[in-house]
């Protein structure tokens, strides 16, 4: 097994590690883990984004994920799925598979976490985005935090990903989304945002939300705090862009802050407003 720390000659394998992704799915079935296991470690270890670049065949795939195909074999399929380059080179057959295989299997943490990294992949690609069956979407409040190299924080914070899910109308969704993808590892967007807490978040009913994403920046603003080597640990590849993240993420929080103070001060009046009535 290649080191963890030699990453190198995990990337010069990656055509072969696409090749065997197939033959390791097919393995599940039967419950001989060695070569997924093998996969999957050589995906995680690689510290990349896009590890299964190159081409897989859709028929191999197609055979193995039909109805009568195992539930062991689905898992394998979506515990897989984030290293495949969702945001390009795929078509809507592997969406369709995608989504099926996951309402099949059980809804483990890691589980969660693979759906919720490749929805976010998907939702980034205008191809597929109209693909996406609507409770997907659902997943995004499964899956309690992302890896930090993932590929669906890294796509799935674009502007227009960020429309589609405010554009769906649901609150603790939203939330969900803002909680996975505003990390330490990604710099993001400020104008979107701040029209964004303004439009969905104002208002005394949604004191829980705002609460809820205050403590999450929180502690993002922690993890920053403790400084580029800290980070470089679990990501080495991090641009060290640490002051850009802090500055915006902080205007985030100075955003939730303002539109919080505004909902006490309506509450305020309001009550005042009662006890003059009554």
């Amino acid at each position: 097994m290649i080191s963890a720390e030699d990453l190198y000659p995990i990337y010069s394998k990656r055509k072969t590690i696409a090749a065997l992704f197939p033959y390791a799915v097919w393995q599940e079935q039967d419950r001989q883990h060695k070569v997924l296991d093998g996969c999957l470690h050589a995906a995680r270890a690689s510290k990349m984004r896009d590890l299964l670049w190159y081409r897989i065949g859709w028929l191999p795939i197609a055979r193995l994920l039909n109805e009568e195909s195992s539930v062991s074999t689905k898992q394998a399929f979506i515990l897989m799925s984030p290293h495949l380059p969702w945001h390009e080179r795929m078509d809507e057959h592997w969406v369709q598979a995608w989504a099926t295989a996951a309402s099949t299997v059980p809804h483990t943490e890691e589980i969660c976490q693979s759906v919720a990294d490749v929805l976010l992949q998907i939702a980034s690609n205008p191809s597929l985005q109209s693909h996406i069956p609507p409770d997907m979407w659902l997943w995004l409040r499964k899956s309690p935090s992302l890896p930090p190299i993932c590929a669906g924080r890294y796509y799935g914070y674009r502007p227009d990903v960020i429309k589609i899910v405010q554009g769906l109308g649901d609150t603790e969704t939203l939330t969900a989304y803002l909680l996975l993808v505003w990390s330490e590892w990604c710099i993001p967007s400020i104008d979107s945002i701040h029209a964004l807490i303004r439009n969905d978040f104002s208002g005394i009913s949604m004191w829980y939300h705002r609460k809820k994403l205050l403590q999450h920046l929180d502690h993002v603003l922690g993890q920053l705090e403790l400084g580029l080597d800290h980070l470089q640990k679990h990501d080495p590849w991090f641009d060290g862009d640490i002051h850009s993240r802090q500055y915006q993420y902080g205007q985030f929080r100075e955003a939730l802050l303002e539109v919080d103070k505004e909902a006490i001060e309506l509450l305020i009046c309001e009550y005042f407003r009662l006890v003059i009535l009554f």
